[in-house]
């Protein structure tokens, strides 16, 4: 076969579905775009002696999807440059954990809910210990039961956090 019945062949089937993904995009509403700058301070918890202060940072984009009569379909959340900061009170040791990674929350045809959560949520590695703590990769999770439908990765306790917050910055 010759080159340009290769590229001929290749046209027909790529014209084809450009056309239909062309066809589908246009059936749905443009999405919202929102972007929101985070630097918030607050009080994580009390340990022995100290109170853990958590400092978060970075920025939120959101895109908020539509489908074609203009119900909401999906959101989508990224973290960008997502820094959380542990530090103790008393002495000032600071631990700092990345944030990244995309959120997604959708509505299925049935009216239930799921949330996405994808990358680095928290992960604090102590120097010449290793990991501990994590909540990191993929997980799942049926906003309306609360159930968890799927996990990928490593994802401890909420309330775990702060115990091992307490312990790194003792």
């Amino acid at each position: 076969m010759n080159a340009s019945w290769s590229r001929r062949f290749l046209l027909v089937p790529l014209t084809v579905l450009l056309s239909l993904s062309l066809f589908t995009t246009a059936l749905a509403a443009k999405p919202d775009f929102i972007t929101i700058p985070v630097d918030v301070t607050f009080e994580r918890g009390e340990c022995a002696g100290f109170t853990v202060i958590e400092h978060v940072e970075g920025l939120l984009k959101f895109s908020i999807h539509f489908d074609q009569d203009g119900n909401f379909a999906m959101q989508i959340v990224r973290f960008i440059r997502g820094r959380h900061t542990f530090m103790n009170s008393e002495t000032g040791a600071t631990l700092f954990s990345p944030d990244v990674g995309i959120d997604k929350t959708t509505i299925s045809q049935d009216g239930s809910e799921t949330l996405a959560v994808m990358g680095f949520e928290t992960r604090i590695v102590v120097p010449g210990e290793g990991l501990v703590y994590a909540r990191v990769g993929k997980i799942v999770l049926n906003l309306n039961t609360g159930e968890v439908v799927f996990e990928a990765g490593q994802y401890d306790d909420f309330a775990d956090l702060l115990p091992a917050l307490c312990s790194v910055l003792d």
